[in-house]
């Protein structure tokens, strides 16, 4: 039911929004393209997902005035939103071509837009958004959150490619069956209801915390050294099994050892930072705090933590496997004794798996 109702959209939806094919719906006064957006989309999408009436508004649309080159159905609950304008949703997109629609979990663009005096302001704030947001709830979907493969001609096209945290695509030419979209949309609607419990509903005015901004941290947090033996875990910054805690001072105390110096390579030139008036480098935790489940005591811990000139922090994350390999196996020999005695085992083989294996996990 759901699938043949998409394909009908799909299929009239182009030569009715050009004119060249149209069929009003003779009991409803409108294009029948518009009926299927506006009304029976929404319907049947709240009937078969279950999804309460009480709680979510389904809303259709194919544009006022002018038809849309992106039409929409958006699920909005109703303690953070009844506005597409506002807030944060799942929305099902359409590409403008009908080659592809996308399940989307997004926060919208227009509150910004009109909360920020320039349009490069709000460009700036909702990336950093989405990124942070991205950060902290991707181990909870298998979602992509990769960008948006919509074509953007409009402001407004281009807002849902900046808002757009997670998203699933469909291609027209392999439609999913109904059960596919109906398991999809539940996965979406879970990490909806995750989120609102972790950030709240006032998406415009959240601070959430980046990779950036811990850096900056710890360019002027004030040194910490930790008693020695095993430090207790830190706690969990989110429910993602890989979201930990990390302390800006104890980074700060390992950069101290380093006397603000590349640990790949001492005469790595930086700039110097303008908190600190040293040599600016990064903290890089060698285990990552991604895998701090699996050890009963602290990965955020001096010993577990490299100065690195922002290039080879890059390299860590991004650099060729033999490269990495490299760095591995030599800051491994450099740092097992230090991580045992804070009861940190790791063999080198474990931490070839993490970097080679699973980058996408390394923080």
């Amino acid at each position: 039911m759901l699938t043949e109702l998409f394909s009908e959209f799909i299929d009239i939806y182009p030569g009715e929004k050009n004119g060249v094919k149209e069929s009003v719906d003779k009991n409803y006064g409108h294009l029948r393209s518009t009926k299927i957006m506006t009304k029976e989309l929404p319907a049947l999408v709240q009937q078969m997902s279950g999804l309460s009436l009480n709680q979510y508004d389904f809303k259709g649309s194919v544009g006022k005035g002018i038809m849309t080159e992106i039409p929409n159905l958006c699920i909005l609950d109703n303690a953070i939103t009844n506005s597409p304008e506002r807030g944060y949703y799942i929305v099902y997109l359409f590409d403008s071509r009908m080659t592809k629609f996308y399940l989307t979990l997004l926060v919208a663009w227009t509150q910004f837009e009109k909360y920020y005096d320039h349009p490069r302001q709000a460009r700036k704030a909702i990336l950093k958004l989405q990124q942070a947001l991205r950060n902290q709830f991707d181990t909870l979907t298998s979602f992509s959150s990769g960008e948006l493969g919509l074509l953007a001609e409009r402001t407004r096209t281009k807002g849902y490619i900046h808002g757009t945290l997670f998203h699933k695509v469909y291609f027209i030419d392999e439609m999913p069956s109904d059960q596919m979209l109906l398991n999809d949309l539940q996965q979406m609607a879970t990490l909806y209801r995750i989120m609102k419990e972790e950030i709240g509903t006032d998406i415009l005015h959240k601070t959430i915390p980046t990779e950036a901004d811990f850096q900056l941290d710890i360019q002027t947090a004030t040194p910490v050294q930790l008693p020695d033996g095993p430090v207790s875990r830190p706690p969990k910054v989110s429910r993602a099994p890989t979201k930990w805690q990390r302390n800006p001072s104890i980074s700060s105390d390992a950069l101290l050892r380093a006397h603000y110096r590349c640990e790949v390579d001492p005469a790595h030139e930086t700039f110097t930072s303008k908190k600190n008036k040293h040599p600016f480098v990064e903290a890089h935790h060698f285990l990552p705090m991604a895998v701090q489940d699996n050890y009963p005591y602290s990965l955020d811990v001096a010993e577990n933590i490299i100065a690195l000139c922002p290039t080879c922090h890059r390299a860590f994350h991004h650099g060729e496997n033999d490269y990495k390999k490299e760095l591995i196996i030599r800051f491994y020999e450099e740092r097992k004794l230090g991580l045992q005695r804070r009861g940190i085992n790791i063999s080198e083989g474990v931490l070839l798996d993490i970097y080679l294996k699973q980058d996408d996990i390394i923080e």
